[in-house]
């Protein structure tokens, strides 16, 4: 895990201003790089998605732009610098406004400047918006391998602006809860945090086996987490009898965290158990997920 080069795209209302916090103290901590990034979705007569003539070579647009939407594009590209300049001063910043889909253009960015990290919140609008995530949020988490940092609908805090004191590390038993748990693990060290591991298992009630199983998962994720004592990191382990999305928000409050991080597939090159909920996850989080 390392955060040199941060991915912040805005559309410019309320929920992107609310997450810029949060981008302005990770790139603080970690000196990194922040790259603050405006898609300026054409309507559909000239909206051409970028070409490459070679590796990220970008080829021009098939349809030049009219006068008029030369004059917005240019309001866009001063409305980010000023915000860019005012969320991340004194940082080492550029603003970016790109032509095109907002999902495609971020893909294309984040892939072009070698992002570690996207940092963008939850877009979902109407009367069920805390079931759903935005179309854009959505295509990001489904289609790139980058992690992606994003936050519940409505910040009632901005606890993650001032660093984190309590994450939660959500994962399950496969090859990829070491990875993980690393991140998981990397990100308390780095804030002095707690952490607790949590692996949820929704499970009939049975006889006897069952309570001997779930000591053998704490057993074998207690003994991973040995380094992070050695590190001088609090962490705890619990395994929960519930469902996965319930389990996790459940908990995640019980632990006062601040942060969750949880799993997506991508680094082995399949999607997880815990994919199918991640939506959820996300929407019903009391906090921010950072999903890897």
């Amino acid at each position: 895990m390392r955060f040199h080069r941060i991915l912040f795209p805005t559309d410019f209302s309320p929920a992107a201003a609310r997450m810029a916090p949060y981008a302005r103290e990770i790139a603080q901590r970690f000196h990194a790089q922040v790259t603050v990034l405006h898609a300026f979705d054409l309507v559909p007569a000239y909206a051409v998605p970028p070409h490459f003539a070679g590796e990220w070579e970008i080829g021009s647009l098939a349809a030049p732009l009219t006068p008029q939407f030369q004059e917005r594009r240019q309001e866009l590209e001063l409305r980010l610098q000023e915000f860019a300049n005012r969320e991340f001063a004194g940082l080492a910043h550029s603003a970016r406004v790109e032509d095109g889909d907002a999902a495609a253009v971020i893909e294309w960015i984040a892939q072009e400047e070698a992002s570690d990290v996207i940092i963008m919140p939850t877009t979902g609008h109407g009367r069920f918006r805390r079931m759903l995530l935005g179309s854009i949020t959505t295509k990001v988490l489904h289609d790139l391998a980058c992690p992606v940092l994003t936050s519940a609908h409505q910040l009632h805090s901005a606890t993650g602006a001032a660093g984190y004191g309590s994450i939660l590390c959500a994962i399950e038993i496969n090859r990829e809860a070491y990875d993980i748990l690393d991140a998981a693990s990397f990100l308390a060290g780095a804030y002095g945090a707690r952490l607790c591991v949590v692996h949820v298992e929704s499970v009939p009630a049975v006889p006897n086996g069952e309570q001997g199983a779930t000591e053998s998962i704490r057993h074998a994720f207690q003994e991973a987490l040995n380094g992070c004592a050695a590190a001088g990191v609090e962490a705890s382990v619990r395994v929960l009898d519930a469902s996965v999305p319930e389990g996790i928000r459940r908990t995640a409050i019980e632990e006062g965290a601040d942060l969750i991080v949880v799993g997506r597939g991508h680094q082995r090159g399949t999607f997880s158990r815990l994919w199918s909920p991640l939506y959820r996850i996300i929407c019903e989080s009391p906090c921010s997920v950072l999903s890897v």
